[in-house]
């Protein structure tokens, strides 16, 4: 069994469980922005006929995560500062009209607080757990994981899809971040404020503190690039 793929258990194709193992190689940065890759390579890594392999990477093309060379195989496709940005700000804006509502929720029903400080308070320390550890790949996740705990307040699935595609091209400047263990630990800190601000009730402060954490990254952007030169493109 391949890491991440559950045959015979979940009810995707196989199409789709190529895409999401071959989606977090990417992301993860195992592949690196501009490295070339084979179909040959996705088929030998899954255990996977050509057929599921080429239906996910028509999806990441399509998600501009790969880029097709015709005649040449392909590559992972360099990290575009512009692309970056602009998901950035689709992701925010839903974002902090998500944390609102929810921090009115909290405002008005006391079992709703309760629900989200447990699930915030576990989420907290699997990111401490992870930064202790440096490990970047799982504080990534513990990450997303706190910002779920939002958008699934609302149990909207289609939310839930953009921001989790919005985060696609986002992921890999953040692992890049994230290999600076201090910037572990500044994330904790700035889920720690979110956090307080969502269980105190007011909409305000807490799209405050979210729009902060949210911004960090474009602020720490130009470092990155700095430090990363190759994976970037145009």
């Amino acid at each position: 069994m391949i890491a991440g793929v559950t045959y015979g258990v979940a009810k995707k194709t196989l199409g789709e469980q190529a895409y999401e193992v071959i989606r977090e190689e990417i992301l993860s940065l195992r592949l690196h922005p501009g490295q070339t890759v084979y179909e040959s390579d996705f088929t030998r890594m899954l255990n996977m006929s050509r057929t599921p392999v080429r239906e996910a990477v028509r999806a990441l093309a399509m998600e501009r995560l790969i880029e097709v060379l015709p005649q040449r195989g392909m590559k992972v496709a360099l990290i575009s500062e512009r692309q970056v940005e602009e998901t950035r700000f689709v992701r925010e804006s839903l974002e902090l009209s998500v944390i609102r509502r929810v921090a009115e929720d909290v405002a008005q029903d006391a079992s709703v607080r309760a629900r989200l400080e447990r699930e915030m308070a576990r989420s907290l320390q699997d990111q401490r757990e992870a930064a202790e550890a440096g490990d970047a790949l799982q504080f990534m996740h513990a990450d997303d994981a706190f910002h779920q705990i939002f958008l699934q307040h609302f149990d909207n699935e289609t939310l839930t899809a953009i921001v989790a595609q919005m985060r696609g091209h986002l992921n890999r400047v953040r692992m890049l971040s994230l290999f600076e263990p201090e910037r572990m630990k500044r994330l904790v800190g700035e889920h720690e404020r979110v956090a307080e601000a969502v269980l105190s009730g007011n909409a305000d402060r807490s799209a405050e503190a979210m729009h902060h954490h949210l911004a960090k990254l474009m602020e720490d952007l130009p470092g990155i690039k700095a430090r990363h030169p190759a994976f970037f493109g145009p």
